[in-house]
């Protein structure tokens, strides 16, 4: 008797369970993945702020290939990106920094730009880091960038250039939304 009671319990228990569930919902699924990547590593040494005849260079770039919009799942089903750029700069001079997301066709889909300031006697390295948010709200187009420009505008621009460096770190995240039925 005790054994028929706590089967019927448990079958009540499993009925009233299993009643509110929506089966239908099952054959959709909607999964949010956020893919994180190295973007790129810049480092800036005394001897890159001199051009082959000993002149000063005001502006440096660096061009880095991105494929991750290659891919159509992360490409229809994109977000946000939060482009996270870390840095520390030793020399004493100011950097203004622009970042340019370029498409197939060289043309900027998006751009940004941060200033670093100068290191100094009392302040021999200055660290920090900034964020860019895009989104596909207000710029669809950010899927079609493929590659990334950085540029960094030296001032002062005068020698002698001192024994220092600065060095630049990018990281994205990159929210999606992928719905498989």
């Amino acid at each position: 008797m005790k054994h028929s009671l706590s089967f019927i319990f448990i079958m009540l228990l499993t009925g009233a369970c299993s009643s509110k569930l929506d089966l239908d919902q099952a054959k959709q699924l909607d999964i949010q993945p956020v893919v994180e990547v190295d973007i790129l590593y810049f480092d800036l040494q005394k001897e890159n702020l001199t051009d082959s005849n000993a002149l000063f260079r005001q502006q440096i770039s660096d061009t880095v290939d991105f494929g991750i919009f290659e891919d159509g799942k992360i490409r229809d089903g994109f977000v946000k990106a939060e482009i996270s750029v870390a840095y520390r700069n030793t020399f004493y001079r100011q950097f203004d920094t622009d970042f340019y997301f370029i498409d197939e066709h060289d043309s900027a889909v998006e751009t940004g730009n941060f200033t670093i300031d100068a290191a100094n006697s009392s302040q021999p390295e200055v660290t920090g880091e900034t964020t860019f948010v895009f989104d596909k709200t207000n710029n669809p187009e950010f899927v079609n960038f493929r590659k990334i420009v950085v540029k960094v505008t030296v001032t002062p621009d005068n020698l002698p250039v001192e024994d220092k460096s600065l060095h630049m770190q990018a990281k994205g995240k990159f929210y999606t939304r992928i719905t498989v039925e």
